[in-house]
């Protein structure tokens, strides 16, 4: 069943606007940032020291330094408190998943639409604010996701922080044996899982289902600022916090250039999405025209299409504004030339408008009397 209702034109210029200045935060946000990243990598070409892992030289102390070496857990074995499964890593990590209702909406001809569907989750879906009753999901669940980490992890004669600790990753599949499981009746392995659904391919709404993952990294790279056997943060002069532990042997050239590729997928990722909540919020304003319009057959899509076309001109327009603004604010050269390449933008979405008024304008013929 799917339930309907008629949607509130002025929500959407609400929206927009919000969307706007939304949109406008996170692109100046963005740039400031990237500049902030960028000095922050020069300031590590230059004073990071590359160490053997092998001992500890405390004439490096206070230093930004560069270590590869074995990752080791110095054999501890992680064992889940629940279930008994063991693995000598690490970082041992518990997933539960489980079965829910899920509630999609779609909107179409001024009617917003609600359908359901169940699916495996990661987190509990709360179903108290679903629009049709009769898709309750369960509030809680009989375990939830637990990562268990060694108490001491190393490299060499160095020490992870608790830090540095977090950022290793836990992605290998750990195979479960039935053997070693200490499962109550309300369990069983199915697939590979541990769950509580009777069976996995027609599981109920509650069901859980259970893995575990663990780190299987044996050499480590480690770059931070060297604090006795262990290491603390690099603070850059403009307060960015370098502390990395890469999965391999990099050198310091090797991370360096992973780190400017990251600033610069990172610096067009929000620089794309902040454009796009711009448009979106234009195209979100200025939608009661297309509805006003929606129901007169051919005229409705072709004003729908132009209002299109002038939210994203205007919305690519607004966009550039705001990072040449930042620009100015954080690399002068290069705002001038994107001025002009904003400029040549507003040429042509004033060229477009005023075809499209000359279109719209009626020819009147004049009659020669003879």
């Amino acid at each position: 069943m799917k339930n309907n209702k008629n949607s509130n034109p002025f929500g959407g210029i609400i929206l927009g606007i919000l969307m706007l200045i939304g949109g406008t935060v996170l692109l100046w946000w963005n740039e400031g940032n990237n500049v902030k990243n960028i000095n922050a990598v020069k300031e590590v070409k230059q004073n990071v020291v590359t160490v053997s892992s092998d001992k500890v030289d405390s004439s490096n102390e206070g230093k930004l330094v560069l270590t590869s070496g074995k990752l080791s857990n110095n054999g501890e074995e992680l064992k889940d408190d629940v279930f008994g499964v063991a693995a000598n890593s690490s970082i041992l990590k518990r997933n539960v998943e489980v079965y829910v209702w899920v509630e999609h909406e779609s909107t179409s001809d001024n009617t917003t639409t609600y359908s359901y569907e169940k699916k495996w989750s990661d987190d509990l879906v709360d179903s108290s604010n679903f629009h049709e009753s009769g898709h309750t999901n369960p509030t809680s669940l009989a375990v939830d996701d637990k990562e268990y980490t060694a108490a001491k992890v190393s490299v060499g004669a160095f020490n992870l922080s608790e830090n540095q600790k977090t950022m290793l990753s836990a992605d290998v599949k750990h195979s479960i044996e039935e053997d070693n499981l200490d499962l109550t009746d309300s369990y069983r392995i199915s697939d590979g899982y541990v769950t509580t659904a009777t069976n996995l391919s027609t599981p109920e709404v509650g069901d859980i289902r259970i893995t575990w993952t663990y780190n299987d990294w044996s050499d480590t790279t480690i770059l931070g600022v060297q604090k006795g056997d262990s290491f603390a943060d690099y603070v850059s002069k403009d307060g960015k916090k370098i502390n990395r532990v890469e999965k391999g042997v990099l050198t310091a050239e090797e991370l360096i250039l992973k780190m400017e590729s990251e600033n610069k997928m990172m610096k067009w990722l929000f620089r794309g999405l902040g454009a796009l909540i711009i448009i979106l919020g234009y195209a979100s304003i200025l939608s009661p025209i297309s509805r006003l319009t929606s129901f007169i057959p051919i005229v409705g899509g072709v004003v729908g299409g132009i209002v299109g076309i002038i939210a994203f001109l205007v919305g690519l327009v607004h966009s550039l504004l705001v990072i040449i603004v930042a620009w100015f604010r954080y690399r002068p050269l290069l705002a001038i030339i994107l001025l002009v390449v904003v400029v040549a933008l507003v040429i042509a979405l004033i060229t477009i408008l005023s075809k499209n008024k000359k279109k719209s304008t009626p020819v009147t013929e004049a009659k020669v009397v003879e």
